[in-house]
């Protein structure tokens, strides 16, 4: 309980300071994180994990079977950056924003990237250089997974065409406040070879 009310007191208190970095006041719901780390395969690789704050999705991929020394944890918030070196000292943690992955260079290509970032918050150029520059860094047959609070795609139909992706849901969430829905998107190319 201690930790669960210390985590979101750290969440408000980074949402104060920085709204437009945070973006959210509290961390996601356990139920939330499992429905996220549920879409990947430890098997296939290292994962990248975007915005994952003080690291409660992170908990549930290495629950899910991801080593530590396997997780990129990119964060753009210096706090949060820095306490994740401390709770996951054998992951790779990079402190900058989600649109600079391209030039990053990995031991092994990951297959998943897994986002806390709210997507539909963000203008649609930034979310096309976020998208573009974790795709460059994804195997070919790469899954981006992403949660949204809305009704749809956090990804719209024109920016999916545009960039060769195809969104679609993975699981409704209903144990979480709001309600969520996790999207798995992946290249359209991609998607066509595997039928």
């Amino acid at each position: 309980m201690k930790d669960w009310v210390a985590e979101r007191s750290v969440f408000l208190k980074e949402w104060i300071r920085a709204p437009l970095v945070t973006a959210s006041i509290v961390p996601s719901s356990k139920t939330l994180a499992r429905a996220m780390a549920r879409g990947v395969r430890p098997e296939l690789g290292p994962v990248i994990e975007l915005g994952p704050g003080t690291g409660v999705i992170t908990r549930h991929l290495l629950e899910a079977g991801v080593p530590e020394d396997q997780l990129i944890l990119v964060e753009v918030n210096h706090y949060f950056a820095n306490q994740l070196r401390k709770k996951f000292p054998k992951a790779r943690v990079i402190h900058d924003s989600a649109e600079n992955l391209g030039g990053i260079k990995f031991d092994q290509t990951p297959a998943f990237a897994v986002s806390g970032i709210p997507l539909m918050s963000i203008p649609n150029p930034k979310v096309a250089e976020i998208l573009k520059s974790v795709f460059s860094c994804l195997t070919p047959d790469g899954v981006f997974i992403q949660f949204t609070y809305a009704p749809r795609c956090p990804v719209n139909k024109k920016l999916q065409k545009r960039l060769g992706l195809q969104g679609d849901i993975f699981e409704m969430v209903l144990r979480n406040i709001p309600p969520a829905g996790v999207y798995h998107i992946s290249r359209v190319n991609d998607l066509r070879s595997k039928r």
